[in-house]
């Protein structure tokens, strides 16, 4: 096993701007998103990295009274990159957004953060490459291993400190995980995870019936009854027969997560196929933190607005190519989009969960329990979940008992019934 480190310092921006991002409990508007130019042929990693970037940001300065950060990234690569510095890496946006948070709480007189990167890479060519971002962060400090993940889970956890907060990334190039092996990396307390869900692969995968195949499939989804769930799938009204597949395997990497992980929060957000509107692999989202899913769901919502419009220059790009035309006003979106769609058939069945777990008078429920479940199980973001409890309020399908004087969306105290 290999390993390099970096030392660490200090930098910072406009002092102004990021007070007002601190009292907002966000981070600066200017968020540093990938550019779609270094994504050619592969925009599904534009869709996932911008995603990362707006999240790992968010992440940092919404766990601030944690002294350590550490970003552990179990397949660092890189791969296929096309930047000149590594901004179209999952690593490159991490180690980018860890240095602006530090840089943001240092101005702010907040002290010193300590942001480290845990950097896994197996093939020796990719490892070596990997070695030139380290003299780029010297405020970071950065190891690396050249060997398997699940092999440095136990240098991992020995090189986080007890009180650090951690984000363990898992985007490998396929899908070989032992999960009751990083178990112990997952399950540390003040840590979330993100883990890369490559779906149509494992999906094709799991109706082949070689048997290595499948005991790596097991392991990765050990105890789920996933096999036999497929072998006698259950399509529900309006599903399609590769949308049930997708729930059984969804579902089933989910509740790994959650079970091995101890995470009362797991969540998935979709990457489609840049042309095709099927899912190429999700993204799983795990927590422990009510905060955590508040900013997962803001994140997830701006992604497939991204997505979406990304479809839309690729579909109109196709069209030009076709009939020998350019398009001077760009690629319109027409409203049907999959973000649009997805949205509000969540928002009608978070609107519906809110409805049925309100209980009936005299008993009654804080709104603080109440969002977080329904948040997590559905794809609502807390803002518009708080305005829809205000729109069935005011039309009498349930009671506030302590809302406040001209309040547009309830506080977490607030005790609500029907």
């Amino acid at each position: 096993m290999g390993w390099h480190q970096a030392k660490d310092g200090r930098a910072g921006p406009g002092r102004a701007r990021m007070e007002r991002a601190a009292r907002s409990g966000g981070v600066p508007s200017s968020l540093m998103r990938p550019d779609i130019a270094n994504y050619g042929g592969r925009e599904q990693a534009y869709v996932k990295h911008h995603f990362l970037a707006d999240y790992v940001e968010k992440l940092v300065f919404k766990v601030a009274s944690h002294r350590d950060v550490v970003y552990v990234d179990g397949f660092s690569g890189p791969w296929k990159d096309q930047g000149e510095n590594f901004e179209d890496t999952s690593f490159g946006i991490a180690l980018e957004a860890l240095r602006r948070a530090k840089q943001a709480w240092a101005r702010l007189g907040r002290g010193d953060r300590k942001m480290t990167a845990l950097l896994v890479e197996k093939d020796p060519q990719a490892y070596e490459r990997l070695q030139e971002i380290i003299p780029r962060y010297p405020d970071i400090t950065i190891t690396t291993f050249n060997d398997d993940f699940v092999k440095v889970v136990p240098d991992l956890l020995a090189a986080i400190p007890d009180d650090a907060f951690s984000f363990v990334l898992m985007d490998p190039k396929g899908w070989k995980i032992d999960m009751h092996a990083v178990a112990p990396l997952l399950s540390r307390s003040n840590c979330e995870v993100v883990f890369n869900f490559m779906f149509t692969m494992i999906n094709w995968s799991a109706s082949m019936p070689n048997a290595a195949i499948q005991a790596g499939l097991e392991a990765l989804m050990p105890a789920t009854a996933w096999k036999a769930k497929l072998d006698d799938l259950e399509v529900v009204a309006g599903e399609t027969v590769a949308e049930a597949r997708k729930r059984v395997l969804v579902s089933a990497i989910s509740s790994v997560v959650e079970r091995l992980g101890g995470y009362p929060f797991v969540m998935e957000t979709p990457v489609l196929f840049p042309t095709k509107d099927r899912t190429f692999y999700s993204l799983i989202y795990a927590t422990r933190s009510t905060k955590g899913i508040e900013v997962f769901r803001d994140c997830q919502h701006a992604t497939l607005k991204a997505q979406d419009q990304v479809r839309a220059d690729l579909q109109t790009a196709k069209r030009d190519d076709l009939f020998g035309t350019a398009d001077m006003f760009g690629s319109p979106m027409t409203g049907n989009e999959f973000a649009g769609r997805w949205m509000a058939e969540q928002e009608a069945l978070a609107r519906e969960a809110l409805l049925n777990r309100v209980p009936i008078g005299p008993q009654s429920i804080a709104y603080g329990a109440l969002w977080p479940p329904i948040l997590a199980q559905y794809g609502v973001r807390k803002t518009r979940l708080g305005r829809i409890a205000a729109e069935l309020k005011d039309r009498g399908d349930i009671r506030f008992l302590d809302w406040g004087h001209r309040k547009q969306v309830p506080d977490d105290g607030y005790r609500v019934t029907r």
